[in-house]
């Protein structure tokens, strides 16, 4: 078996570390190291004081300080959906501590593009959920291919609303190293990030495949497990 890795798992919109609770417990009873934070204004940080002006790189800030709180290092970042975008910030200002990127159905941005940048669509569904002008309201889960209803009740009962600045503002700083080892997991039964796997590939990066929903984390925690254990195990 290969040495105690340690795996950082970071959320999307309008979750928390808790979306994390199934695949945790595989990775640790491989013998790994998870940490699973909650970005500022989600989850049980919904109460931050900044409110509506939590943006990208407040995420990203927050990320690094985790890893230096907790003196971590040569970590595997791991971001689902929105967080490719916090992973990718990261990674790009602070490469030293960083072994390897997986991007979950996720976000990879260049420096300077957003979410919005980069679906273009997404903006006015974001828009359309803001009742407030400020907060995004958690999209409800069969819109994102959930079909188990005790899955789809327990991503209800737990989301947060999402700041749109998050969204709404480009990545600071430079982007995923281009020498930084990456995989691109597609969740086959959500189409959004098809045309980023797609990139993935044409650039020569790896590219694996779930027959799951956008939140595989849920719906298929042993399998997504294996993939990330595997990559682990494989000679670098």
């Amino acid at each position: 078996m290969s040495s105690t890795e340690t795996y950082v798992l970071v959320h999307g919109s309008w979750a928390g570390g808790w979306i994390w609770s199934r695949l945790t417990p595989l990775l640790e009873a491989a013998g790994h190291q998870v940490h699973a934070p909650t970005l500022p204004g989600l989850g049980e940080r919904a109460g931050d004081p900044r409110g509506a002006g939590i943006g990208l790189s407040a995420h990203v800030d927050d990320l690094l300080d985790h890893l230096r709180r907790e003196n971590l290092e040569r970590v595997t970042l791991v971001g689902h959906s929105y967080g490719g975008m916090v992973i990718t910030g990261a990674a790009g200002r602070a490469p030293e501590r960083v072994a390897g990127l997986v991007y979950l159905d996720a976000f990879v941005p260049e420096p300077g593009q957003s979410c919005f940048d980069l679906m273009p669509w997404l903006a006015g569904v974001f828009t359309e959920l803001a009742g407030d002008g400020e907060h995004a309201q958690p999209l409800d889960p069969a819109g994102l291919g959930v079909d188990d209803p005790d899955d789809a009740a327990w991503l209800r009962a737990h989301s947060t609303p999402m700041p749109l600045r998050t969204h709404q503002e480009p990545l600071p700083g430079p982007g995923r190293p281009g020498n930084m080892p990456a995989l691109f997991v597609r969740c086959l039964r959500f189409e959004a990030f098809a045309e980023t796997a797609g990139t993935f590939r044409a650039l020569g990066l790896p590219v694996a495949e779930l027959d799951s929903h956008h939140f595989a984390q849920l719906s298929s925690p042993a399998e997504l497990a294996d993939l990330l254990l595997a990559r682990s195990e494989a000679p670098a």
